[in-house]
């Protein structure tokens, strides 16, 4: 296609600096300017600041998709919801001792998903006539039905969402923490509606590619962020460091580092002292010792200051991008089997499964700092070569034809 403008319609936009999702949303558009793309935005209820952030990341703000004041979904919907919930109280009356085996926490897949602003997409494209437009999250999914099979169809996914509140409940989360969670078939009609996938990380492209039957183009694009090693720190104390927001399972995976972990560090010699920075340092108590840096303007400030990062995360989905922002700023990191789901081995990232073999990661590196510097600059330049697939991947992903679908002549 020689028209080179790209419509990006996102729930979601760049900053808070501490927040994955948003890191990475920022590397992508980033990307796509970089491949000669010109960005048209319509933001999705966003809050101010990212409105402000991202406007400096596009080079057109077309419009805002705000949730009605007050606003209420239309009657089938309602009754419909009701229904579903009634039906699924009657189950588990009916399979006394099968809880654990039913769905938790599952919603319709457009909830999310205001039936005004289907309207408004319309007007979108009746006055751009774009030829690619990229949804963010499958739950917005539905903005794809105001577009016809001329116009590329592209679904950045982020994460699987199906029975995902399933798993924040095996973590022990509070159903108050529970997060966007789909059943399997909602998953795969969201999916269906466009015409590439993008996941991020393999494992959940593989997932993507099996649920639509192999008729959708998958690619995946989660390596994006740019390789930018920092100089360390000279004559200080080692600074083991953690960045993070508010997340549920954030709070999960530091409880359980301060509890079980980093005593074991400190009563086996490790001379080192625990930054934390983000939306995390107000969301939980920590122990006098664990320096707080709040939430700071640039992820930098931390990165500068630590010789190696932590990630203790115990369970979740998507690519965990507080492991790729180590990597990226030239920090070793140490983390769990969780904080690599979906990576290859790389250099500079320990993985531990066991308090044990985490308090034993960290101890190494903070007894031979000068393997924990040479494992973070091995890190970056290991990551550097795995944005330039990222970047490939996401190239034939907007140059892919769309998917001529069937439309019966009564339409």
């Amino acid at each position: 296609m020689t028209d080179r403008r790209l419509l990006v319609i996102s729930r979601i936009g760049v900053g808070p600096p501490y927040a994955g999702n948003r890191s990475r949303l920022a590397a992508l558009l980033d990307d796509l300017r970089a491949l000669g793309f010109e960005l048209h935005f319509a933001g999705v209820d966003l809050s101010a600041e990212e409105k402000r952030e991202t406007r400096k990341a596009v080079d057109h703000w077309i419009h805002d998709f705000v949730w009605p004041e007050g606003g209420r979904r239309p009657l089938a919907d309602r009754i419909g919801r009701r229904l579903g919930g009634a039906w699924q109280g009657l189950r588990r009356r009916g399979r006394p001792g099968r809880e654990r085996s039913l769905p938790i926490g599952n919603h319709p897949l457009d909830d999310w998903f205001h039936p005004s602003w289907l309207a408004e997409a319309r007007r979108l494209q009746r006055a751009g006539h774009y030829r690619r437009v990229l949804v963010s999250y499958v739950i917005h999914s539905a903005f794809f039905e105001a577009f016809d099979d001329r116009c590329l169809k592209i679904l950045d996914c982020h994460d699987v969402f199906t029975d995902r509140n399933a798993l924040l409940h095996e973590a022990q989360l509070d159903p108050e923490d529970f997060w966007i969670s789909l059943n399997q078939a909602d998953e795969r009609r969201g999916l269906w509606r466009s015409d590439v996938i993008l996941g991020i990380q393999e494992r959940e492209s593989s997932y993507f590619q099996r649920l639509t039957h192999g008729r959708r183009v998958v690619r995946t694009v989660g390596h994006i962020l740019p390789s930018d090693p920092l100089p360390f720190v000279a004559d200080q104390a080692p600074v083991v460091g953690y960045l993070a927001s508010a997340n549920p399972l954030n709070r999960v995976g530091l409880r359980w580092f301060l509890e079980e972990v980093w005593p074991q560090v400190k009563a086996r010699g490790g001379a080192g002292r625990l930054v934390v920075a983000g939306g995390i340092c107000g969301a939980m108590p920590f122990p006098e010792e664990v320096q707080r840096l709040g939430i700071v303007p640039s992820p930098r400030e931390i990165y500068q200051q630590a010789l190696f990062m932590i990630n203790p995360m115990r369970s979740g989905t998507g690519l965990k991008i507080k492991t790729i922002e180590a990597m990226a700023h030239g920090r070793a990191i140490v983390t769990t089997p969780a904080g690599v789901e979906g990576m290859a081995v790389a250099p500079g990232v320990s993985v531990a499964g066991t308090a044990d073999d985490f308090a034993a990661a960290v101890l190494a590196y903070l007894h031979d700092p000068g393997a924990a510097r040479n494992a973070g600059a091995a890190a970056a330049g290991h990551l550097a070569g795995l944005r330039q697939q990222a970047q490939g991947a996401l190239l034939e992903a907007l140059d892919t034809a769309p998917v001529q679908r069937f439309r019966p002549a009564w339409r």
